[in-house]
């Protein structure tokens, strides 16, 4: 397992990315807010999400599972909700095509008003430079506290 710090990359060619640079490409456009962006780094069938079914977890709309870019923009569409005071990834580990990301995360719900830090971790499969599966690691309760009006 490595681990590295996020770096840029040009390439073009999304299939001979390795899984690490196309995992930095996706959160460059997601700091860009360029959601068209990554969904080109996304296989078509990629199974987007983390089941959670909590009491609460209603409120939250990144904690349903899909398959497909339709999941990752219900899930995206979630995350519009939250204002990003600060969206650190602190460092890539990468094994074959699995890539784990951790986060600081400091974000408002634009709704409640309602503000926590929290620690997230990323896993993502990547396969031919496209992602397959994508779920994150987070203080559940947290997050439904957010979104609880």
């Amino acid at each position: 397992m490595t681990t590295t710090t996020p770096s840029t990359d040009t390439t073009e060619d999304v299939s001979s990315r390795t899984p690490l640079a196309t995992i930095q490409s996706v959160y460059e456009a997601f700091g860009r807010g360029d959601i068209e962006g990554i969904l080109t780094h996304l296989h078509p069938e990629v199974d987007w999400g983390t089941q959670v079914d909590a009491p609460g977890s209603e409120l939250v709309p990144m904690f349903r599972n899909g398959t497909g870019h339709a999941a990752a923009l219900h899930y995206f569409g979630g995350v519009a909700a939250l204002q990003f005071h600060a969206f650190v990834p602190t460092r890539f580990l990468t094994d074959g095509d699995l890539v784990y990301v951790d986060l600081d995360l400091d974000v408002e719900h634009t709704a409640t008003g309602k503000r926590a830090q929290i620690g997230e971790v990323h896993r993502f499969t990547v396969r031919d430079g496209l992602i397959v599966e994508y779920r994150n690691y987070l203080d559940t309760a947290t997050m439904i506290e957010l979104h609880r009006p």
